[in-house]
């Protein structure tokens, strides 16, 4: 047999304990490769002192494999300065967990103390005026936001009709008030029902979804107007005559926009292809049994290719006998018949959805008996089931007026929820991941607005984990668009 390289006596590696070559596995001669617990080497696994996962307190670590130039320990762990715990915060050497008043940006916040599972952020500051017109009241707004975070504010101007104004994120002005159209007149200063932003961020467009009259009605129809802030207005009708529409609503998916539309009880969704200017099919109605429970407040939201409309259907004998009711569309109805939430009967009304990504269905409306009023949330399984039950979000309002909550779907999965209290003069808003489980436990309201007099008409929109917010306040006795722009 020929010579065994691994126990020749005299080649290089050959595990002789005296001769001290390089790499001999040697326990105390120190050269580089041969596993010495002293030398302290980079590149070996033998538990060195500074190593942040030997599994052993050394170096400059204030805890076992964390603190000092390590990573930051986890809470309970040993500390001397905010910059040895992941949460930034060192209390009485003790890492502390991160929380929503600890001063710092830790966890999942935006900002310190701020976003994420924290209270909404100020993203902008807030406005008392919005609006700029300046020849009287100016209400029922809403507002549509565009992905860069510029955003647009339909509202009404009473008898001066609707105006559109844009901002940009942070609520600074880049237009001025204009009119939405002067070929359309307003039947009702509260019929502007929806402003839907297009995904043209050179000209900022929207789409007004408004109730009026132009040169050809003879009764109160239904129009939707191309607008841009440097863009001259374009008209579509989506219904004209002989009805009245009582309330209509839109969505926008690139180029195909969807419109329900309120006439006689009956609750219709028509849809438009707008690169080509064409409407496709016909209008199909949701409600086969309005004749015996006719609709009203017909809204419409939209993700992913299905719209979902909701609308309440009232006992005509009975006003206070109402149930909020459901139905989904990709290009026909997808259920064979609306959806009932079967809620004990009450003069409900004024109804918002939001889809949110996963197909979970948030809605948000209004109840109650004058000066008792309610703003009421619901939460909905895809497929439109009911997840648990109904719940408040405030009982005991003492107003004359419905209230006319709004509900937004987040890019986190929760949902936002607003609404007015005019009494107490505030502008609440809350997120929900679940059905009456608030995201935000210690707070009742996630942003502190002022006091504002005779507020209404919250609205909502989103984009880019923004959210814009407006409504309807008094000043001075005059009604302006209040609102900010928050972040989370």
């Amino acid at each position: 047999m020929g010579p065994n390289p691994l126990i020749d006596a005299g080649g290089p590696g050959d595990g002789d304990a005296g001769d001290g070559d390089s790499g001999d596995g040697d326990p105390g001669d120190g050269d580089p490769g041969d596993g010495d617990l002293d030398h302290g080497d980079p590149s070996d696994s033998d538990g060195d002192p500074g190593d942040c996962d030997n599994g052993i307190l050394d170096g400059d670590e204030t805890d076992v494999d964390c603190g000092g130039s390590c990573s930051g320990c986890e809470p309970g762990g040993a500390c001397l300065v905010g910059g040895d715990c992941d949460s930034s915060v060192c209390d009485a050497e003790v890492c502390a967990a991160a929380t929503c008043t600890d001063g710092v940006k830790n966890g999942d916040e935006r900002n310190p103390d701020c976003g994420g599972s924290c209270r909404f952020c100020a993203h902008s500051e807030f406005v008392a005026q919005l609006d700029d017109f300046e020849g009287g009241h100016a209400a029922a707004p809403n507002v549509a936001m565009f992905q860069d975070g510029v955003f647009a504010v339909l509202y009404s101007s009473f008898g001066d009709g609707f105006r559109l104004r844009w901002f940009d994120e942070f609520a600074a002005p880049i237009s001025t008030g204009i009119p939405v159209t002067d070929q359309v007149t307003q039947s009702d200063p509260y019929s502007a029902r929806g402003v839907i932003a297009t995904q043209d961020l050179d000209s900022h467009d929207v789409f007004a979804v408004i109730n009026g009259l132009n040169a050809m009605s003879t009764s109160t129809d239904v129009f939707s107007i191309r607008r841009g802030p440097n863009t001259s207005a374009s008209h579509l009708s989506i219904y004209q005559g002989p009805d009245t529409v009582f309330r209509a609503d839109g969505v926008l998916d690139g180029n195909i926009a969807t419109f329900v539309f309120e006439k006689d009880g009956e609750v219709w969704l028509r849809r438009h292809n707008y690169s080509l200017n064409i409407p496709l099919g016909t209008a199909i109605r949701a409600n086969p049994d309005f004749a015996l429970r006719p609709a009203k407040h017909a809204t419409i939201t939209q993700r992913n290719g299905v719209a979902v409309v909701a609308w309440f259907a009232c006992d005509p004998m009975d006003p206070n006998d109402c149930d909020l009711e459901l139905r989904s569309s990709d290009f026909g109805w997808i259920e064979d018949a609306p959806v009932k939430l079967n809620l004990a009967p009450q003069g409900y009304g004024y109804p918002e959805v939001a889809v949110g990504e996963d197909g979970r269905v948030a809605l948000a409306w209004g109840g109650g008996v004058t000066h008792n009023r309610q703003a009421w949330a619901a939460l909905l399984e895809p497929g439109l089931v009911l997840d648990g039950a109904p719940w408040l979000l405030q009982d005991s309002i003492p107003t004359f007026s419905l209230p006319t909550p709004d509900v937004i779907a987040l890019e986190d999965g929760n949902f936002a929820f607003a609404w007015g209290d005019s009494p107490a003069q505030r502008v609440h808003i809350r997120r929900f991941s679940g059905p009456d489980l608030p995201l935000v436990t210690d707070v009742g309201d996630e942003a502190a607005w002022p006091a504002s007099d005779s507020v209404a008409h919250v609205r909502m929109a989103t984009a880019a984990r923004l959210v814009s917010v407006v409504w309807s306040g008094s000043v001075d006795s005059v009604l302006e668009i209040q609102g900010q722009v928050l972040s989370y």
